[in-house]
C-alpha cells in the first residue's frame, strides 16, 4: 500500500557547498530522516556510497540491506537496477516512489533528506510527482560564495575560468528551473555563521517545529549514502569554513570578485554580457564589440 505522506525535502547545490551539515542538521530532527545522496546506490564502486552509518556498501548495511529486501518485495528491483537519473519518465516515478517508501517503512521515518545536488535529479522528481500525491517535495537550494566555492574547485585540480563560468551558469540555470518549484534559498555563510535562524527557517519552509537537538546532530542516526568526508567526524561545532583567506593569492580572489560578478549582483543580463569574457577573455564581447 502506498503512503501519501511521504515529505521528501530535497537539497540542490555545487559540490563542497555545505549539504552534508545542512542535511544532518535537517535529519537531527524526530521525525526526519537524512538519506545523503541516495542517486549513488546506483553507482558501480562500492567505495563511492559508502553509509555513515556503518562505512559498509548498502548491501552490506544492516538498514539499507533491509531498505533493498523492501524493495524487492514491492517491485522486484534491487538498488542497482533503479532509474534514479530520469532516463525514463514513468519507470523513474515508479523505482523513486518505491525507493523512498521502503526507506519511509524500514525508518519510521516519512519525512526524508536526499542531498544528492543534482538540479537535474530534483526536476525530474518534481515533473514526476507534480500531478501524483505519493510524494510531496520540497527544494532546498543552498548556494556558497565564490571564494570557498572556487577554492574548493581549484584544490580538486579545476582550471579557474572554467570553474568561474561554471559558477555563474550553474547558479542562473538553477534560479530559472526553480521558479516552477516550492523551493527555498539558503546560503552556506548565513547558514554556518547564524545556523539558529537559519535552520529555524528551513524547518519552517518544510512545515515541521525546529527542535533544540537538532544542534547535537552528531549523537543523532544519519544513514546518508555518500557525502562529504565531514559525515564521519565527531565535533558538533559549526563553523565557517574560509581557508580561502590564506589558499588563495590576491590575484585569484581578485579574479574570482570579478568573474562571479553577476551571482554576487544576482544579475543574468549582467552573466549574458560577461559570458565570453568570462569564458573566454574576449574583452571585445564585454565591451559590446563585433
Amino acid at each position: 500500500m502506498r503512503d501519501p505522506s511521504i515529505q521528501l525535502i530535497y537539497i540542490t547545490s555545487r559540490g563542497h557547498s555545505g549539504s552534508t551539515l545542512l542535511s544532518q542538521l535537517i535529519g537531527s530532527h524526530s521525525r526526519v530522516l537524512c538519506v545523503g545522496e541516495i542517486k549513488m546506490l546506483i553507482n558501480p564502486d562500492p567505495q563511492r556510497k559508502l553509509c555513515c552509518c556503518h562505512r559498509q556498501p548498502p548491501d552490506q548495511c544492516p538498514f539499507w540491506s533491509a531498505v533493498q529486501d523492501h524493495l524487492i518485495k514491492a517491485i522486484g528491483k534491487r538498488f542497482m537496477q533503479l532509474d534514479l537519473s530520469g532516463n525514463d519518465a514513468l519507470t523513474f516515478r515508479q523505482d523513486n516512489q518505491a525507493l523512498f517508501e521502503a526507506v519511509a517503512s524500514v525508518s519510521g521515518c516519512s519525512v526524508i533528506v536526499d542531498s544528492s545536488k543534482s538540479i537535474q535529479r530534483a526536476m525530474a522528481l518534481h515533473q514526476a510527482f507534480a500531478q501524483h500525491s505519493g510524494l510531496q517535495i520540497n527544494i532546498v537550494h543552498l548556494h556558497r560564495g565564490p571564494l570557498g566555492s572556487l577554492n574548493s574547485a581549484l584544490k580538486k585540480g579545476d582550471d579557474l575560468r572554467r570553474s568561474a563560468y561554471n559558477y555563474n551558469q550553474m547558479f542562473f540555470r538553477t534560479r530559472e528551473h526553480l521558479k516552477s518549484c516550492r523551493s527555498l534559498f539558503v546560503t552556506y555563510e548565513r547558514l554556518a555563521t547564524r545556523p539558529r535562524p537559519q535552520l529555524q527557517t528551513v524547518m519552517e519552509f518544510v512545515g515541521l517545529s525546529f527542535e533544540e537537538a537538532q544542534f547535537n546532530w552528531r549523537a543523532q542516526q544519519h544513514r546518508d549514502i555518500h557525502g562529504n568526508i565531514m559525515r564521519f567526524g565527531t565535533s558538533d561545532r559549526i563553523r565557517l569554513d574560509r581557508k580561502w583567506l590564506w589558499e588563495l593569492s590576491w590575484r585569484q580572489i581578485l579574479v574570482i570578485m570579478a568573474w562571479t560578478m553577476p551571482v554576487r549582483l544576482r544579475s543574468e543580463a549582467l552573466f549574458e554580457r560577461m559570458r565570453d569574457w568570462i569564458k573566454y577573455g574576449d574583452w571585445q564581447s564585454l565591451l559590446g564589440k563585433q
